[in-house]
């Protein structure tokens, strides 16, 4: 029974059972009045036209008094009611009056203005009574008593006069319209539930296929997608935003495990390293000369494997949550300044010269970790060029944006590398060697820090000529431009 409640699907049935309910029980209940009103005032019409016959009849039957043009006296008109007493005189349709069988067949009964009967059908109930007066301002009154519709009406002089007849079979044909409302209502309150059923089963379709495939998805088929050919709702258009991120799930495991693999072939190596020398001084005796030989291969292995374990603990930190790091607003001139300063003696080292071109330009984030990227940036212009070559880093202001170029004179990257340039362990063999132990991480952390600082970084080069990789960050208010 919970499921029941927990199912879209019911939920959604229940809904809808609900709200048909509601919308055929109000127009069966509109249809059921207007048919009751619409036979109520044909009755009322029907009895006002009788009385309007009889009364005309009436005055057609001849009197001992001489038509004069006056209007005729209470007292003659008394008489003349009171003289009633011959049904032939009557058309057929008015002879009913006369019978006292004819109960469900209009009646009809006069007063005078002093309450007395003036004439009374022999049809009439014996429940019938004077009439008090209708308000002063209506004439015709209808009104229900009982079994009874009747019009009371009020005539000059004070005189009443009721006309009316027994609406049971009216009453009886309302209930049978009401039983065959009730039960159409019903049958369409069926036909719509099985409708709805379809329905919501229907647009749940979708739900499921979603749910089937991300269950899929989770146990490990990660090439399944949604299907969502041939639809444009809002499902499929949910649909697209899934795939999207199934897409980018699949390439970051893909990427997790390339670069699991990576890190894996790259710690092995020095580990090889280590365990070869270990077991080469092991086997025999040797000199201090070939120990001494062996303990440096060792330390150099260990000293490559602490600098990538290093640098995979910042990769670690970059993709976990850098938004703890301290934020405060720094200058990105300052920070070039500071790494040429810090890498000055390594371009000496190796016969590059470095020049800058810095003018103030704010950023807001944290001034270690784009530091480390930019002297990830000018150690690798730094590195890879011959003796000879320059790297120029310039810092500016341009479009809102807070700009960091290294530029450097060395071969030059071709354009099948740049796509993938940024990936963790990637090297471009003929310009972007592993030498010095470097396991081509530095441009992989580069980009994690800059793109944690809602930036983003780039390279524009040509092979022959050199490279220029670009840092953009947000601009910070205020910000002093040159």
């Amino acid at each position: 029974m919970n499921f029941l409640f927990h199912s879209v699907r019911w939920r959604l049935q229940l809904w809808h059972a609900l709200i048909l309910m509601g919308l055929i029980a109000a127009v069966c209940v509109l249809a059921y009045r207007l048919a009751a009103d619409e036979r109520r005032e044909r009755i009322d019409r029907e009895l006002e036209a009788f009385e309007r016959a009889f009364i005309r009849k009436v005055w057609e039957l001849p009197s001992d008094k001489p038509k004069d043009g006056l209007p005729p006296s209470t007292e003659e008109i008394r008489q003349r009611f009171l003289g009633i007493d011959d049904a032939s005189k009557f058309p057929l349709e008015l002879r009913d009056l006369f019978d006292p069988a004819a109960t469900d067949r209009p009646y009809l009964a006069y007063w005078d203005g002093e309450g007395k009967v003036i004439y009374r059908s022999a049809n009439a109930p014996e429940c019938l009574k004077l009439p008090a007066f209708p308000p002063a301002d209506v004439s015709q009154q209808p009104r229900t008593r009982g079994q009874f519709r009747e019009l009371v009406r009020v005539g000059p002089r004070g005189f009443r006069s009721i006309s009316g007849r027994d609406v049971t079979p009216d009453r009886t044909a309302l209930k049978s319209l009401a039983l065959q409302i009730t039960a159409g209502g019903t049958a369409l309150w069926l036909v719509g539930l099985l409708g709805g059923w379809w329905i919501a089963g229907r647009a749940i379709r979708p739900i499921d296929a979603i749910s089937r495939t991300a269950s899929r998805i989770a146990g490990g088929n990660l090439s399944e997608r949604i299907d969502i050919a041939g639809a444009d709702n809002e499902l499929s258009r949910l649909s697209g935003v899934l795939n999207e991120t199934f897409d980018r799930l699949s390439a970051s495991i893909e990427r997790q495990r390339e670069f699991t693999a990576d890190a894996s072939h790259e710690l092995r190596t020095p580990l090889t390293v280590i365990l070869s020398e270990i077991s080469r001084g092991l086997k025999r005796d040797r000199s201090p000369e070939e120990y001494r030989d062996i303990l440096e291969n060792c330390q150099h292995a260990a000293t490559r494997m602490r600098s990538l374990v290093e640098a995979l603990l910042v990769l670690a930190r970059q993709d976990g949550d850098p938004k703890g790091a301290p934020r405060s607003r720094a200058n990105l001139a300052d920070i070039a300044a500071d790494v040429v300063d810090l890498l000055k003696p390594l371009g000496d080292e190796r016969g590059i010269s470095i020049r800058t071109e810095l003018a103030p330009a704010f950023f807001l984030g944290d001034s270690q970790a784009i530091s480390m990227a930019a002297g990830n940036l000018l150690g690798n212009a730094i590195r890879h060029q011959a003796p000879g070559g320059s790297a120029v880093i310039s810092v500016f202001s341009k479009d809102q944006k807070a700009i960091l170029e290294v530029a450097d004179t060395g071969p030059g990257i071709a354009a099948e590398h740049l796509p993938r340039l940024f990936d963790r362990f990637y090297r471009v063999d003929a310009a972007r060697g592993s030498d010095g132990g470097h396991a081509g991480l530095g441009l992989a952390i580069a980009k994690a820090i800059v793109e944690n600082h809602h930036g983003t970084i780039g390279v524009e080069s040509v092979v022959g000529e050199g490279s220029v990789f670009r840092i953009q960050l947000p601009l910070a208010d205020s910000t002093v431009r040159a």
